[in-house]
């Protein structure tokens, strides 16, 4: 148990991510308190707690004294792509009321970004050196976000780790995800929809390596004061992921092109640093992920 005794601070526990992140850094030995606006569940040995981080007071009542702080709390208004200037403003002042917690607290804060700091790509693989050029709003703020880290570990010695995460997927992923689409299309014996040729490629991450490369941020030596790309090893194209996906679930789907400009990204992301720094490996190859999100999803018919 790597984290045996550490006393932990998830905010956006009851989401996906923070679900999935919470149970691993308890099977991990660590005292997991999730801060979430949601109720939810995740599981017995996890305190889950009811609050606003955009709220100091709350913060400061409900967080505990944490060794520890990984940040998923992120709107989901922004995920969806809405310019909601309130949903902005609660984001980064919950950032605040974390760093300034963490300083008090003298404790290490993760603050997990995204690959959308870098907007379209300029090159494959994009590595951390890339330049950041977000074309949504939801990259502009992650960045903005990285910059008040980096400013205050600088500055007032805030101990801190950058994930940069790209496209997590598995059990109870956002139906925004496009392999829970995928999959719930070839499920219902539905076409399966590609948009354009289906040439833009994506690396996808299955929740159980993001979650690993948490442990990993928090554990080695030399990760504090660096930022991360977290990415799976597989790159694929849309086309690719729909036929996975029709492989995954018996090769009853029928592939349908949808009509769509802009083709052509790719964000293929190179995690080569977080495997020099943390030791990050990916464990879970594509179909192995579709497979155990498949039989998820079989389980649980009635969760979208």
């Amino acid at each position: 148990m790597r984290l045996r005794e550490r006393n932990v601070l998830v905010t956006g526990g009851a989401g996906f991510m923070g679900y999935h992140l919470c149970r691993k850094l308890a099977a991990e030995g660590a005292r997991v308190k999730a801060l979430d606006l949601c109720a939810g569940s995740v599981c017995d040995r996890v305190d889950l707690v009811n609050g606003n981080i955009a709220c100091a007071q709350t913060v400061t009542k409900l967080a505990g004294q944490p060794d520890i702080i990984v940040h998923l709390a992120y709107p989901m208004a922004l995920r969806r792509r809405v310019v909601d200037a309130g949903a902005v403003s609660d984001s980064l002042a919950g950032l605040i009321n974390l760093i300034n917690l963490a300083l008090e607290r003298d404790a290490l804060l993760v603050y997990v970004s995204s690959i959308a700091v870098y907007g379209n790509g300029r090159y494959a693989p994009i590595d951390e050196e890339h330049p950041l050029e977000p074309v949504l709003l939801h990259g502009a703020v992650k960045q903005a976000g990285e910059a008040f880290c980096q400013v205050m570990a600088l500055s007032a010695g805030l101990k801190t780790v950058i994930l940069r995460v790209a496209d997590i997927y598995g059990p109870a992923s956002p139906g925004l995800s496009v392999p829970i689409k995928f999959l719930l299309q070839a499920m219902r014996a539905e076409p399966i929809t590609v948009y354009g040729d289906g040439s833009d490629r994506r690396t996808y991450t299955y929740v159980d390596d993001f979650t690993e490369a948490v442990v990993l941020s928090i554990t080695a030596p030399g990760a504090m004061g660096d930022i991360l790309n977290i990415g799976g090893d597989w790159c694929v194209s849309m086309l690719e992921l729909a036929r996975a996906v029709n492989t995954v679930t018996g090769g009853a789907g029928r592939v349908v092109r949808l009509d769509c400009r802009g083709a052509g990204r790719n964000l293929h992301i190179s995690s080569e640093k977080a495997k020099r720094v943390l030791g990050y490996q990916p464990a879970f190859q594509l179909e192995e992920g579709l497979t155990l999100t498949c039989r998820w999803l079989k389980d649980n018919p009635d969760y979208y």
